[in-house]
């Protein structure tokens, strides 16, 4: 790992690096055993660079060549460890199939004679994007450039079958030439995921859903910790021009069970909201905005994609508005609410038989920001408060912000009276109500507030607590009603979700329908759709309707799920009238007319 100053060591561990500053590292060359020592009769090791989760990165020198490396050291006491290991070994395998000026290269691995561990990387003279960006907004044509040389070394391992599953700034290196452009390369594949399935290694370094990745960075699929796929770096390669655009991450949180449920439940937010300052052009934002798509379907299906976007996007150098000429818009936050809230919040969380309600308003509970304009300028956008309420509902955040749910509710009430019309007051009231576990309430008044105000139905909370509802089986055909009637357009990701793989026939086929109605019918999955309606389909009319559909698909993916449902019940299934054999001759009418017979 190449640096002037100690980046984040790679091989991180998943929670995030724990870097040793300068000093600490400086102070340590005198006393470090490994300092000036020679590994494989090959390198001699000189400075420390850093220290990580997994391991230590030092300066080195190829003895015999005379050129300069990097070296990474797996930590003695994990090199007893089989899981540690085979990841060491597993970064050193996926770079040993990487050969891109955008990616560190891997020169060399091996195992000194008291068994430790050692990766030999290319030294580069550069410095982490964390440390070009600092809380600073980079030049909109600079950090174009920046992200075009990333995506190019994506593409590059995307193409080899690997995901790097952990991509942020401190994993990528910045050379800055005097009078020539930027270069960048990444690095640290310690995490990373290879796809190839010959590779049998990744079930067992995957299993039990375990979460790698840093929160900031990771994709909802990843902060979920569902399989990812190349996919997943798009997005944190998203939130990484997000934060060079506007010199702030997309996603702010106190703590990591919040911020990851930011990253699967929560929109980004407009650049007018966090840099109202800058003109970043719309087509750049655009992109940027697909890239975090909470559905991965939905974003650049892949790194050139998103690089061709980026070059056909305007790309004007930013320009300071005068003060006096932003245009600002009034939006009411709760404030993040008490340590005995956010306790109660984490009680919930951690009781299995309310956690569903909990995975829903985690991020609520904490902080609840009413989110305009997410889906497009066409779209309503919530009506500013009146004025007359806008110094009691500074009282209610500050109650709030005190953690007193009974008596900010107290004065919403008192509100209510005076203002039964107020959309904002039912919306705050329906929000407390699904923090305090009455659901059925919280949907009375959600109700009312869209009735009043349709401009709020893209709001953040609601669809997070929406989305909660459906894992509950008694609430889950009302929840989805409630979609579909009230929310509509803003609730379309979460309706291609269900329609596409929801296990439960009647929610997975009425989203279909509102798909159908809404105009997304195009991003469900309707192989995988249908697949499950054969599947779980109990007469012959159903799995025939299920059979014809498959066929007209026209897709090839729609041919295994044909043939399974063939085999289904063999030779007894016939003899006994189970199976799929009253719909055999309309699976062979479908599997020609998809060119499979």
């Amino acid at each position: 790992m190449p640096v002037s100053a100690p980046p984040t060591p790679s091989g991180a561990l998943a929670s995030g690096p724990t870097v040793t500053d300068t000093a600490r590292a400086a102070a340590t060359v005198e006393t470090d055993p490994m300092v000036g020592t020679v590994l494989g009769d090959r390198y001699r090791i000189g400075k420390r660079l850093g220290e990580g989760g997994m391991g230590m990165v030092y300066t080195g020198e190829h003895i015999l060549m005379k050129k300069q490396v990097a070296i990474k050291l797996l930590h003695q006491d994990l090199g007893l460890v089989d899981d540690a290991v085979k990841r060491f070994e597993r970064e050193a395998q996926s770079a040993s199939r990487l050969s891109h000026p955008g990616i560190v290269g891997v020169t060399d691995f091996g195992r000194t004679e008291n068994g430790v561990l050692y990766l030999v990387m290319e030294y580069v003279a550069g410095r982490a994007l964390a440390d070009v960006i600092r809380g600073r907004a980079v030049p909109l044509e600079r950090a174009l450039h920046l992200t075009r040389l990333i995506l190019r070394g994506l593409a590059h391992a995307h193409d080899a079958g690997i995901v790097h599953r952990d991509l942020k700034p401190a994993n990528i290196m910045v050379i800055e030439r005097p009078g020539a452009s930027d270069t960048v390369k990444i690095l640290d594949f310690g995490i990373a995921k290879m796809t190839d399935p010959a590779d049998n290694q990744e079930v067992a370094l995957t299993r039990g859903g375990m979460i790698f990745g840093t929160p900031s960075y990771m994709s909802p699929e990843q902060a979920a910790g569902d399989t990812v796929d190349a996919r997943s770096d798009l997005y944190s390669c998203g939130v990484i021009l997000f934060e060079m655009l506007t010199g702030r991450k997309p996603f702010i949180a106190d703590d990591l069970v919040k911020l990851m449920a930011m990253q699967v439940t929560a929109p980004p937010p407009r650049f007018s909201e966090v840099a109202p300052q800058l003109r970043i052009p719309a087509a750049v934002e655009a992109a940027v905005m697909r890239a975090l798509a909470k559905s991965r379907d939905e974003r650049f299906a892949s790194a050139l994609e998103f690089l061709d976007a980026l070059d056909a996007a305007e790309t004007p150098a930013p320009v300071s508005l005068p003060v006096g000429q932003l245009t600002t818009q009034f939006t009411t936050t709760f404030k993040m609410l008490s340590v005995r809230v956010r306790q109660g919040a984490m009680g919930i969380w951690h009781d299995r038989h309310r956690r569903n309600i909990a995975g829903g308003i985690l991020a609520v509970v904490l902080t609840l920001t009413a989110v305009t304009g997410l889906f497009g300028e066409s779209d309503p956008v919530p009506e500013p408060v009146q004025a007359e309420l806008q110094k009691p509902m500074q009282e209610v955040e500050a109650k709030l912000a005190a953690g007193d749910l009974k008596e900010a509710r107290a004065l919403l009430m008192q509100q209510l009276s005076k203002h039964p019309e107020s959309a904002r007051i039912h919306f705050h009231l329906g929000t407390i109500a699904f923090v305090e576990n009455r659901p059925d309430e919280g949907l009375q008044h959600y109700g009312k507030a869209l009735e009043l105000d349709p401009g709020l139905r893209g709001d953040a909370a609601l669809i997070m607590n929406l989305r909660s509802l459906l894992q509950d089986r008694t609430r889950a055909e009302s929840a989805l009603g409630f979609m579909i009637d009230h929310v509509g357009k803003p609730a379309r990701s979460t309706l291609i979700e269900l329609a596409s793989k929801d296990k439960r026939p009647t929610i997975r086929r009425r989203a279909r329908e509102a798909c159908d109605a809404l105009g997304c019918s195009g991003k469900v999955d309707r192989v995988s759709s249908l697949a499950l309606d054969l599947e779980q389909a109990k007469t012959c009319d159903e799995k025939r309707e299920a059979v014809v559909a498959l066929g007209d698909t026209g897709q090839e993916a729609a041919i295994e799920p044909l043939k399974k449902a063939r085999r289904s019940g063999g030779a007894l299934g016939k003899f006994f009238g189970l199976g799929n054999e009253c719909v055999r001759k309309d699976i062979k009418e479908a599997l020609e007319k998809l060119g499979a017979e």
